[in-house]
């Protein structure tokens, strides 16, 4: 009834929006400029998540407020405003229309989707709606139930040339299966896209990141289809997300299939995606000498992903190979630590000289190692060896590097996690449980802001005798004193969800950051709209451009950090194989941030592109000084964290950086 319902009221809609063609406005009503007061007004409310002030400008005659007051709601997600965007649906301006649209889909309830639903014109293609059009489909995968999926499933008349509309729909079903839910019929709509040459490449490259996050039905019927794309698809972004789509289906041709893709010697990007999903589908051990011959790789992004397939799934038939490798002085010390990780759990207990050997050797590495984060990386392959614990945990000092420490947090979470933990140390009164409970101590009465979030996702689950010794709820309250916000934001929640969850059994809502650290418009508005820099790392440089527009207020404290050489020296400390390098913490660790915070800042910029800058950040308006530049197109980052700019020379260098590179400096052009 609701299917039958739905086609009446589009064709309704049709036949009426055919007689009565909308006012269109111009395109130049619509450019503004930062040094516009109301434009500063409205972006400052925007800022201040003051959503009845916003709304008072959707009835403003100047569209270019209407637009921006709009905007403003894709940021702020904020359901009151869902009233007042439906009635911008029917706006006489194209733009703002769909830009009401597009903020629906961020809000992300069901309550839009009806409104939605009423406000598509199905006869328009090439029109005034068609962008409308488009920005609805869209914000349908958003937001609408599995009824919305079914109707869109079944839209078969879009062709080649309906490039956006092409696109809207197969961005409609990524944003379904981000949500988890899919149905048979999206998958054979996707999978038109995709084997007609005719279509668009960036629906094509939206269909085929679809692919990767199928997860409900079965795809393993489509292997034949999916094995033909992936072998004759030319577009390395297209094909590096077939091949992470293929390596989910568990058919002994996938490995076949992979091993000849490897041999061709494709992008760097596209092999580490032949391991994708090896972890879902192969679970016992059949792709271990696919990926002992992937380890060997010079490049990191298809060497790391191998080494972690067999820490996870490797056989005790391979423990020769595995020795083998670990011998080798020509593997890089991200692999190595890996690779030691893998042969210490996988050595047969009766094997103790064996297992002893190696132990030393890792012990040796640890000693000799030259830097911090390829002694934290020994460190975590150590921790396979739960005996080991006291070593690890003796090797902390106060003067550690805070990234070698919650290496170790991380190593006795992981250890006191398994269930032959008492088994190992056995005896209540084990020296163990007095070195861990001067271990957390220490760490909380100092503030450690790493291993205070650490240990508060250790303790909510009851630890019996570590428990009993370290009291982490009385510890814990005292180390929340010692944090201070915003800065430390993400390990209050975490200390907070503990004490609430777990100790109040109550339930936990995350605590939202008083407005700080307020933007000066009058710096702003002189922001040219593109702003170039080189970033100088050690290995190499890296142009990008930063487009104020998109996200204003991250660009101006972006652009003052560089000013203040706030960047120099930082370390790109989280580098994941072809997805994100992170860098620009204080602590070079992940846990650090400035004393303020800047608000989140979603446009219609996005991901699916090589090369974005994005902020990281713990949560909506937890941003402050760390970014992340993307190896690959990352669609499913979008609407979650700001993009505020783009790398347009050196993504070379880009994919040559390793965890413990260093920018040497960020420079304006």
């Amino acid at each position: 009834m609701k299917v039958l319902q739905f086609c009446i009221v589009i064709i309704f809609i049709g036949f009426i929006s055919s007689c009565f063609p909308p006012v269109e406005e111009s395109a130049k009503t619509l450019d503004y400029k930062l040094e516009d007061e109301t434009v500063q007004k409205i972006l400052q409310y925007q800022d201040e998540r003051k959503t009845d002030s916003l709304l008072s400008y959707f009835t403003s005659t100047e569209p270019k407020y209407k637009l921006l007051a709009s905007k403003a709601f894709a940021s702020i997600k904020d359901s009151n405003a869902i009233p007042g965007l439906i009635s911008l649906l029917s706006d006489e301006n194209e733009i703002v229309r769909a830009s009401a649209a597009f903020s629906l889909g961020q809000i992300g309830s069901s309550k839009a989707e009806a409104a939605l639903i009423k406000a598509f014109i199905a006869v328009d293609s090439i029109g005034p709606y068609l962008n409308t059009n488009a920005k609805i489909l869209e914000a349908i995968g958003k937001c609408g139930t599995d009824s919305s999926l079914v109707l869109i499933s079944n839209i078969k008349s879009y062709s080649a040339k309906d490039i956006l509309l092409v696109r809207a729909q197969m961005s409609a079903f990524f944003h379904f299966a981000k949500r988890d839910k899919f149905n048979v019929n999206s998958l054979e709509q996707v999978f038109r896209i995709l084997e007609n040459p005719n279509y668009d490449p960036e629906a094509k490259l939206i269909a085929a990141h679809y692919l990767m996050r199928f997860k409900e039905l079965n795809i393993s019927n489509y292997f034949d289809r999916l094995k033909k794309l992936c072998v004759e698809e030319k577009n390395s972004e297209i094909r590096m997300a077939l091949v992470g789509a293929l390596s989910k289906i568990p058919n002994p041709q996938t490995l076949v299939t992979l091993d000849e893709l490897y041999s061709r010697g494709l992008d760097v990007r596209v092999l580490s995606n032949l391991f994708k999903g090896l972890n879902q589908s192969f679970k016992t051990g059949q792709a271990n000498s696919f990926a002992l011959r992937a380890v060997q790789n010079p490049s990191m992004h298809v060497a790391i992903p191998a080494a972690n397939y067999l820490l996870d799934n490797a056989s005790v038939d391979i423990i020769e190979e595995l020795k083998t490798l670990a011998d080798q002085g020509s593997l890089p010390w991200q692999v190595k630590s890996i690779v030691y990780a893998s042969l210490l759990k996988k050595i047969p207990h009766y094997m103790v000289l064996t297992r002893d050997g190696y132990v030393y050797r890792l012990k040796d590495l640890i000693g000799k190692s030259k830097s911090t984060y390829e002694k934290a990386a020994y460190i975590k392959a150590l921790s396979e060896i739960p005996k080991e614990l006291p070593y690890i945990v003796g090797l902390y000092s106060d003067q550690a590097n805070s990234f070698e420490n919650i290496t170790i947090a991380e190593a006795i979470k992981k250890n006191v996690e398994r269930q032959d933990f008492v088994l190992t140390f056995p005896g209540k009164f084990n020296p163990i449980y007095n070195q861990l409970t001067k271990y957390f101590t220490d760490n909380v009465l100092r503030g450690d802001q790493g291993v205070m979030a650490i240990m508060s996702e250790l303790f909510l689950k009851d630890r019996q005798l570590v428990e009993k010794y370290v009291r982490p709820d009385s510890l814990l309250k005292m180390g929340k004193e010692k944090l201070n916000l915003p800065r430390d934001i993400e390990t209050w929640n975490a200390v907070e969800k503990l004490l609430v969850e777990r100790y109040q059994k109550g339930k936990f809502y995350p605590k939202k950051i008083e407005y700080n650290h307020p933007v000066d418009w009058k710096k702003v508005a002189i922001l040219k709209d593109s702003i170039f820099i080189k970033i100088n790392t050690d290995k190499g440089e890296i142009n990008a451009v930063l487009i104020t527009k998109n996200a204003a207020t991250t660009v101006m404290n972006f652009v003052q950090l560089i000013k203040e050489d706030f960047f120099k020296g930082k370390i790109f400390h989280r580098v994941v194989p072809n997805f994100v390098v992170q860098a620009g913490c204080p602590r070079g660790d992940g846990y650090g941030s400035l004393d303020y915070t800047i608000r989140t800042e979603i446009s219609e910029l996005n991901f699916l592109a090589t090369g974005m800058l994005g902020m990281a950040s713990a949560g909506n308006d937890t941003e402050s000084c760390q970014f992340f530049i993307t190896h690959s197109p990352t669609p499913h980052l979008d609407g979650n964290y700001t993009v505020f700019g783009k790398v347009i020379g050196g993504l070379e260098v880009l994919l040559t950086l390793s965890q413990g590179d260093k920018i040497i400096d960020i420079k304006l052009l």
